[in-house]
């Protein structure tokens, strides 16, 4: 796949160009990739002491099926959890270390595309310590990431077909979700993998598998796309199926 020359450097000095005399004096006193998550975590300490009594809500609560950083992909009957308002979000709350709901009171909880923003030692653990402690006896934990393993094989092969292809590429290279293109197959494995600041972790089955094991949960398996042990949770997004991995697992009774 033949690349034009609008690539990563040149969307950002377009950026700098267009920014005012303050974005511009800000960036030398902090430079973007520490500007940005220092906003997001003033913001969420902020918000974390605004839903301080959010718990409430759903006291007494049984049979919950939860969508953790649903972003705009909130579903009717759904328990919709993102850290910012939005169509469909019905509970905003910062969901990376405390749920708002009771124990044994959910039967599925899906999670799309929001597990590789958690950091890896710091917040996975409470984050799935949580999860199990509200999923009921038997009920179902969905998780799909960015498969890593699927990457690296494309990475590998010859070409940019096969990882054109995973990352849907439109027409002349250009990512759809980042609105760029890429010079080199490692600037579009980077993107994936780091997404500026913003992905903390890089998955394969294995691992993710084994971490629902560790912390828990019974019978790890990869799965296909819309197929799941609880119908409920196959609502995988069709845009994301060519990049992801799909695993679910159980609270043990």
């Amino acid at each position: 796949m033949q690349q034009k020359p609008i690539g990563i450097y040149p969307r950002w000095d377009e950026y700098a160009r267009r920014a005012g005399p303050w974005r511009r004096f800000r960036a030398r006193i902090l430079p973007v990739h520490v500007y940005k998550p220092l906003m997001t975590e003033l913001y969420f300490a902020g918000l974390r002491f605004r839903t301080r009594g959010l718990a409430s809500k759903y006291q007494g609560a049984k049979d919950l099926l939860i969508n953790l950083g649903c972003g705009g992909n909130g579903l009717p009957g759904w328990v919709n959890v993102d850290g910012y308002p939005g169509d469909g979000i019905n509970c905003v709350c910062d969901c990376r270390r405390k749920l708002p709901f009771p124990d044994a009171s959910a039967r599925g909880i899906f999670s799309e595309h929001f597990f590789e923003h958690l950091d890896y030692t710091d917040e996975v653990p409470a984050f799935l310590a949580e999860c199990l402690r509200v999923l009921r006896p038997g009920g179902v934990i969905r998780i799909v990431v960015p498969d890593a393993g699927k990457y690296l094989r494309a990475y590998c092969a010859e070409g940019w077909g096969e990882i054109g292809q995973l990352r849907g590429l439109h027409a002349g290279g250009m990512d759809p979700w980042m609105r760029c293109n890429y010079h080199t197959k490692m600037e579009l494995v980077n993107m994936v993998f780091r997404q500026g600041t913003e992905h903390k972790w890089a998955y394969d089955a294995e691992t993710l598998c084994f971490l629902l094991s560790y912390f828990g949960f019974v019978e790890p398996r990869p799965c296909e796309y819309r197929q799941s042990q609880l119908p409920e949770l196959a609502i995988d997004l069709d845009v994301r199926r060519s990049e992801s991995l799909y695993v679910e697992a159980r609270r043990g009774s």
